[in-house]
């Protein structure tokens, strides 16, 4: 659902528009790396409590929902057809209202629909000059688009372009499955920010592994994520993109249970480590099926490989004697 975001106080009037004081520099920019690294918080960091819309790329998004398109409406018991906004037609009303603001159209998973397309025309609006104003304009895609964004903007508009206030912020991790490649000339027009693993900004909680032997050892999540992602990388070249970040899972889930997190466990099984190397992180030998291995974590029994399970007990007395 897009949504948006009106610091306290703001209004939306014609007058805010009148401002030498103009604001460029605005930037097209994609936050990426791991799941659970932190990208939107990322974007939530740039953009603080200023003005956004914010929406969510899935599969079936068409241009006509990104941009806006005609849609029906009932008046006076008539059906008829107005032209209803998208959130790129929010975002630039806002920024065209006010130039002395920085706005934000932010974009989370930004590969999980066919970008490209979505964006439609307006691709070409993506190269911005050194102010961060577009380089090119374009024809705006319907009538009743142009015509509804003079109406708010209570000016004539002959051409669409991008605000030099207009910032662009999209997240994605193209290690997820399902998603769509973004070409060469898509992604080109947009800076990109890699947001690297940080364990020490992982939640604090800890959870129970049962080792070989039966008994019960607890670690904390930070230290069990960094061995896990040494151990998938050193032993099956997984790569970095697909590896767990620090916020793959929450303090909330992590008080929730005395043990590995279903989320973290059904991610290896089902996505991960799908069609190769199981065996490498789980005990194959006892564990078939994801329903097995949910079974004897219930029951409090071993479902992790003892290589696995080796390099979590050197971890932990490493632990042990920095304490």
């Amino acid at each position: 659902m897009d949504t948006l975001h009106v610091p306290p106080g703001a209004v939306d009037h014609q007058e805010d528009a009148v401002n030498p004081e103009a604001v460029t520099g605005a930037e097209n920019l994609i936050f990426y790396g791991a799941p659970g690294t932190g990208k939107t918080h990322a974007v939530n960091e740039r953009i603080g409590d200023k003005r956004s819309i914010r929406t969510v790329f899935h599969p079936d998004l068409q241009n006509g929902d990104f941009v806006g398109a005609l849609k029906p409406v009932t008046r006076a018991g008539d059906v008829t057809y107005e032209f209803s906004p998208g959130p790129f037609a929010h975002a630039l009303r806002a920024a065209i209202l006010r130039p002395n603001e920085e706005v934000f159209l932010v974009i989370e998973e930004l590969n999980r629909a066919p970008a490209a397309a979505v964006f439609g025309d307006l691709f070409l609006l993506l190269d911005r000059d050194a102010t961060g104003l577009g380089k090119y304009d374009a024809d705006f895609p319907t009538d009743e688009f142009k015509a509804w964004l003079c109406a708010e903007c209570d000016q004539e508009i002959e051409k669409l372009r991008l605000p030099a206030n207009l910032w662009l912020l999209a997240t994605m991790n193209s290690a997820d499955q399902g998603v769509f490649p973004l070409d060469t000339a898509f992604r080109r027009r947009w800076k990109q920010e890699y947001i690297n693993i940080d364990y020490a900004i992982s939640p604090a909680g800890r959870f129970n592994v049962v080792k070989a032997d039966g008994n019960q050892a607890s670690i904390a999540w930070a230290d069990f994520s960094r061995v896990l992602n040494d151990y998938l990388t050193d032993h099956l070249s997984i790569a970095e993109d697909r590896l767990l970040g620090p916020w793959f899972v929450s303090d909330v889930e992590l008080a929730s249970s005395d043990f590995v997190p279903g989320k973290v466990l059904i991610y290896l099984w089902d996505d991960l480590l799908r069609h190769h190397g199981r065996d490498i992180v789980f005990n194959t030998a006892i564990v078939k099926t994801y329903g097995a291995l949910s079974h004897r974590v219930f029951q409090s029994e071993q479902v992790f490989s003892e290589g696995f399970l080796g390099a979590l007990d050197a971890a932990l007395e490493e632990v042990a004697g920095d304490a």
